[in-house]
Formats: structure tokens, sequence, C-alpha cells
């Protein structure tokens, strides 16, 4: 009796133990959800600020501008010689941003477009017509006398510039027609670069005299530097060669004063 007294004990003990541990991973189960379930609610709020942004005309705007002084920042760095934000222009305009080239007192104005309603819409002839308008915005407020004769309008996006590229070819036409280049992020780098190759070639060329002058001293300091080494060397060898005689009459006068020590005359 006891012994099945002690077997139903142990199997209840087993059931008890394979209980808690199903109980466990029930436990473990809802954690995981619910982290789960957290990080997606983390997502979702993410994907609905993103598309707050996007959605929203003035919150895109802002986005474009942003991406904008960030590229100029990255690539020409905090140079006020080579680009500046915000610029206010002669006619009351301001634009995103302005270049300023070497060798003119006129700027190359930038303004940021963002046409994204029509383009997921897929409405391609309005998508078309919104292009235009900001083109024809950005000859009329940013080509004036205190300009040169071309503006740019940076796309934030890559794939809204590779579809005006790729499937509306008369944008582009239009664009050059009114002296505006379409950039995207990647070209726009592209330009970046040109201006800072152009600053500096424009820099040597126009201070190529003082250039020279600044050479020529620089090897005439390198000839004296020359002359001063040479003579140093020789200097050092004469310095070598009179501690060596130095050294020898040393010996000499040591070995002559232990022969003394030692009761030996040299003159014996």
């Amino acid at each position: 009796m006891m012994m099945k007294s002690q077997e139903s004990a142990t199997h209840t003990q087993d059931i008890s133990h394979q209980f808690d541990h199903i109980l466990q991973q029930i436990q473990n189960l809802r954690s995981e959800q619910s982290v789960s379930f957290q990080t997606m609610d983390a997502m979702d709020a993410r994907l609905d600020s993103i598309n707050r942004i996007m959605t929203n005309t003035k919150a895109r705007g802002n986005w474009g501008e942003y991406q904008l002084e960030s590229l100029l920042e990255m690539y020409a760095g905090s140079n006020p010689e080579i680009y500046t934000m915000q610029y206010s222009l002669q006619n009351g305009k301001i634009a995103d941003a302005i270049l300023h080239l070497p060798d003119t007192p006129k700027v190359l104005c930038i303004d940021s477009k963002f046409p994204m309603e029509n383009y997921i819409s897929k409405q391609d002839h309005l998508f078309v017509r919104d292009m235009k308008k900001h083109i024809d915005d950005i000859a009329d407020k940013y080509i004036i006398y205190e300009t040169v004769d071309q503006a740019i309008l940076f796309l934030p996006s890559e794939a809204i510039y590779q579809f005006i590229c790729a499937k509306q070819v008369d944008v582009l036409n239009y664009a050059l027609q009114r002296h505006v280049l379409l950039t995207s992020p990647t070209t726009l780098i592209g330009v970046i670069y040109t201006l800072l190759a152009s600053t500096r070639d424009f820099y040597r060329a126009s201070h190529m005299e003082e250039i020279e002058s600044t050479i020529l001293s620089l090897q005439e300091d390198v000839k004296r530097l020359c002359l001063r080494s040479e003579k140093a060397e020789k200097t050092m060898d004469t310095l070598q060669k009179q501690f060596h005689e130095v050294s020898i009459s040393a010996h000499k006068v040591a070995g002559r004063m232990e022969r003394m020590a030692n009761g030996k005359n040299d003159e014996l």
C-alpha cells in the first residue's frame, strides 16, 4: 500500500513538473508575442510618421531642404566661400541654397522640390504639369540679373529623378529650355565636386605669381639648408678627427704614467 502511495506521489510530482514547464513555455510565448507586438507597434508608428511627412507638402519640403543642406555640408564642408543656405536675393525671393562660383560675383541658385503626389498616383500628365510649373517658378525667381543664367532644381528622390530621365524626357527638354538643371542627390554630388575643382583651379591661376614666388623662396631656403648641412658635416668630421687625436694623446700619456708607476723610465 505504501509503495503504491509513493508511486502515486512520484507520478503526481512528475505531472506537476511537466505542467509547470508547459506554463513557463506559455509565459515565454506570451512575452515573445508581447515584444513582437511592441516591435510591430513601433514600426507602425515610424511608418505613420514617414507617411505624414511624405503626404504633407510643407513637411516634405522641409525634408528636401534638410537633405540638400546635409549633402552640401558633407561634400563641401561648412564653407561659406562655396555655398550659402537660405540666400535672400534682391528681388525678395529666398533660394534654399546658392553656390558661389569662381571669378564672378553672380551666384547659382538651388531650389528643392518634391513632386510626390501625382508620381505616386501614377497620374503622369499631372506629374508633368507639376514639374513644368516647378521649372517655371525656379526660372522666374532664381534666374535674374544677380545670378548666373542657370538654376538648379534639386529632387531629393532618386526614384523620381530616374523616372523623369527614363519616362519623361520632355520634362528634361523643357528644363533645358528654361536653363534649369535637374539634379538628384547623386548628381548634385557631381556638381559640388566640379565646383570645388573649378574653385581650386581658379585660385591657383589667380595666385600664380604668388605661388611661384613662394616656390622660389622655398628653393632658396632649401639651398641654404643644404649648404649649412654640408658645413655642419665637415665640422663634425673635423671634430671627430680632433677627438681621435686627443684620444691617441691621452692613451700615450696614460701609458707613460703607468710605466712610470711601475718603476720604468722611457728615457732609460
